[in-house]
């Protein structure tokens, strides 16, 4: 509970360091008021088990309002803030301090409530809603700069939206695709009194049974609970598969530790505002609905990609023994006849080259079709602009697939080696070089175009003489900075067995050869500012 209001005084910090700096405190008021409601509505908060890990659930404050009707004060004081920010000024910062006390205040009384028994109850169709939503949500967006078309976009959002809706209910639709987005958000019910006592009588009664069989299984007998508390947290089987849960207020969610800096920036916003009246501008909606989309999309990510830097310090011990026998590289050792320069370089030399390989191929296969891509080139008939989309769908699609992706599965089909590397390389800067260059064209002065033209030149000539002089130096500058990135690229494709130093390195890192895997390191290191510095001075001179 104590890491909850260290939160809340970083939140703090934050909102007077920017008030300091003469920052709009109503943006952040704003920005802080919105992030609540997402975080109300969206973030894990606390923890309800049940009887295996699985059947463990995560509930929001909103999951949560049944049971505690208290956290309602959260969304109402940032409405109320909301409203006040409106005016402006002190009310705004008013409406700031009011909607920071409220969360804190209800979500520090919930940490208060000691564990109990509650209910689940999904409530149905509500993820089916919210992606049909997002779904007609993206077509409709469409129809913002396109007045001639708004109409019909704006149908086919709706439609859009109802079709993703009925399909999650087609018996093969999307229930049988993703099964646990049907009653995906539950709400947290109280329980009826006497419902704890009939549950532990239950489990009781099954003892026997279940003693029976743990006893065949060589296992500890279990004894008899007087209380649900004696499961330590869990619930039996039975009661689990029955919706029940047994809830942890003390166990905290990210969600809790977001409400609370959420709470404290908007607290220390209001507070700086009170003060300093004049610390807003007129653009604070549009600035705090952007800090709002950014902290709802960040506080998740942190969560999901499981980011601790007290793992660092777990791990120190590795770190210090991996440096011990990484340093210093070992460059030759004659009595074992080990030369890892040696073979260095050779892998060195052979990822350049598959670097420059698969770099030419992509620049010669995306030349035509980039002329194919560009929309100036394929104005002439309808079978043209049929050319132009599938060729830029083409490019897309592909474009969408990762390197390694494409590796992996050219290793799996061609074997181990550089081979693959060169192939995955090609493939995918082709789909690169394609967009560039197609890019470059549609930029192309139309004037001696129009000049030709008006001569009475062929196409094929215009693309001679008076796009391609002008491209042609962006092509090769396009390309030279290609072959930079794809010789980054090459040394992790060597990591899946697509040859070259990411081989070697994999190979001495899997076998604990730190120090000859460390010449490979040094090698890159060299070789990619070498690589960098004259691409950048090869480019400087073209373009």
């Amino acid at each position: 509970m104590s890491a909850l209001w260290v939160y809340t005084l970083l939140g703090l910090l934050l909102a007077s360091l920017a008030g300091v700096a003469k920052g709009s405190m109503r943006r952040w008021t704003v920005g802080a008021g919105l992030a609540l409601l997402v975080a109300f509505v969206a973030f894990p908060f606390s923890r309800a088990r049940g009887f295996l890990s699985r059947d463990t659930v995560d509930p929001t404050l909103l999951a949560l309002t049944p049971l505690f009707p208290l956290l309602w004060l959260i969304p109402l004081g940032v409405a109320l803030a909301l409203l006040l920010t409106h005016r402006g000024g002190r009310p705004a910062g008013v409406g700031g301090v009011l909607g920071g006390a409220a969360a804190l205040l209800a979500a520090g009384s919930w940490y208060t409530q000691p564990p109990q028994l509650a209910r689940l109850a999904p409530v149905e169709g509500a993820m089916e809603a919210l992606v049909a939503l997002v779904v007609g949500g993206s077509v409709a967006l469409l129809s913002l700069n396109r007045l001639r078309w708004r109409l019909p976009l704006l149908i086919s959002a709706v439609l859009a939206g109802g079709l993703t809706f009925l399909w999650f209910h087609a018996p093969q639709g999307g229930g049988a695709y993703l099964p646990k987005s049907l009653g995906y958000y539950k709400l947290i019910y109280p329980t009826p009194e006497g419902t704890q006592q009939a549950i532990v009588e239950s489990y009781n009664q099954s003892l026997p049974e279940l003693n029976a069989i743990r006893k065949e299984l060589g296992q500890e007998e279990l004894k008899p609970i007087q209380s649900l508390g004696d499961l330590q947290g869990a619930l039996p089987a039975q009661a689990s598969s029955q919706g029940y849960r047994q809830v942890q207020p003390s166990t905290t969610q990210y969600g809790a530790f977001a409400v609370f800096f959420l709470a404290g920036v908007m607290l220390g916003a209001g507070l700086m505002q009170l003060f300093n009246p004049a610390l807003q501008e007129p653009d604070d909606l549009r600035a705090g609905l952007l800090i709002a989309l950014v902290a709802s999309a960040l506080i998740p990510a942190f969560d999901a990609t499981e980011f601790d830097l007290g793992k660092l310090v777990v791990g120190w011990p590795f770190l210090q023994q991996f440096a011990d026998k990484a340093w210093p590289p070992l460059l030759a050792d004659a009595a074992s006849e080990r030369y890892p320069l040696q073979e260095v370089l050779s892998q060195i030399a052979v990822t350049v080259q598959m670097a420059l390989v698969g770099t030419f191929l992509a620049a010669v296969f995306a030349m035509p079709l980039s002329f194919l891509a560009a929309r100036n080139v394929t104005l002439g008939s309808p079978w043209m602009r049929g050319v132009f989309y599938t060729t830029r769908l083409f490019l897309n699609v592909l474009r969408g697939v990762p390197t390694l992706i494409i590796a992996l599965i050219l290793v799996a089909a061609v074997g181990l080696g550089p081979f693959a590397g060169v192939m995955a390389i090609a493939i995918h800067s082709l789909t690169e070089l394609g967009k560039l260059y197609s890019e470059a064209i549609e930029n192309a002065d139309k004037g001696p175009v129009e000049a030709l033209e008006s001569t009475g030149a062929a196409g094929a000539n215009v693309v001679r003489w008076a796009i391609l002089p002008q491209v042609l130096p962006l092509f090769v500058s396009y390309t030279i900075y290609n072959f930079e990135i794809n010789f980054r690229s090459s040394l992790v494709l060597g990591l899946v067995g697509a040859g070259g130093i990411g081989y070697f390195i994999n190979e001495k890192m899997a076998s604990g050869q730190y120090d000859q895997m460390m010449v490979g390191v040094i090698a890159i290191v060299v070789v990619v500012n070498i690589i960098d510095f004259a691409s950048s001075w090869l480019r400087s001179r073209l373009v």
